[in-house]
């Protein structure tokens, strides 16, 4: 036995930057980016341990380049519960936003890669039995946007609510829309009043500027309603737009809150 197979495994960065050549840093990029095969398998952790018998590719479409900050849609299962932590952790984020689930309309042609689900801010989160619109971006200037202009940002949603005999009577509908069309304040805030309309008997649609924790509750409580289910639409400029439950897609580069 030959005493290079002996040898220990290396990291996959130092084996490709020596096979290259090329500098570490660039051999760390390139396997980021899914471009390297160990044993004809994408391998995208740099970190990666490889023998001296393996096999390591680099594809020949191969681009030295920058990974974007990248942002992510997700159509929120009501039945999801978001850990309550800053960042999405990495190994939940790989099992909530994987190839099987991810929107078939996607129309952004990203490459999914590791890197896209790593230390990924949820913005204007949805209280755990809220489904619907949320919003997880790596890009700070996304995050800024969602944090500086909070207060501006229009949410459009769903709310039902519980079943009352009240409801029927046509003044009592026409009283409910008021109310919500009213502003107040709450925990400290003072919040817009909220364009709403009835979709069924029991369900309104409701545009409001700004999301407090519990805003939609507070305003349906004040109009005499028990909320029994959210449903966020739209925030600011994005939508759903036939997103399905539990589905996701990348924003597109075009798209703007």
């Amino acid at each position: 036995m030959s005493p290079q197979s002996n040898a220990e495994p290396q990291r996959l960065a130092k084996r490709l930057a020596a096979q290259l050549p090329c500098s570490r840093s660039d051999a760390e990029n390139y396997i980021a980016g899914g471009w390297v095969r160990v044993d004809g398998l994408v391998v995208e952790e740099p970190m990666e341990r490889v023998r001296d018998d393996q096999s390591v590719q680099l594809d020949p479409r191969a681009k030295l380049e920058p990974l974007a900050s990248m942002t992510l849609i997700w159509h929120k299962p009501a039945t999801r519960v978001l850990p309550d932590e800053p960042l999405l952790p990495d190994a939940l984020a790989a099992k909530w936003f994987t190839q099987s689930n991810r929107f078939k309309g996607d129309r952004s042609g990203v490459r999914p890669l590791k890197a896209h689900l790593h230390k990924l801010l949820p913005v204007s989160p949805l209280g755990n039995k809220a489904s619907g619109l949320m919003v997880f971006t790596q890009n700070p200037s996304v995050a800024r946007k969602m944090t500086d202009d909070a207060g501006q940002l229009e949410h459009e949603w769903l709310a039902d609510v519980a079943a009352d005999p009240e409801l029927e009577d046509e003044a009592r509908r026409d009283a409910v829309l008021k109310s919500l069309g009213k502003a107040l304040f709450f925990d400290g805030w003072a919040v817009p009043s909220a364009r709403a309309s009835w979709q069924s008997e029991l369900r309104l649609r409701l545009a409001i500027k700004g999301n407090q924790p519990g805003q939609v509750a507070h305003l349906c409580e004040r109009a005499g309603l028990q909320l029994s289910g959210l449903r966020r639409l739209r925030l600011g400029r994005i939508s759903l737009a036939g997103l399905p439950v539990g589905e996701w897609r990348y924003l597109l580069p075009y798209e703007r809150f």
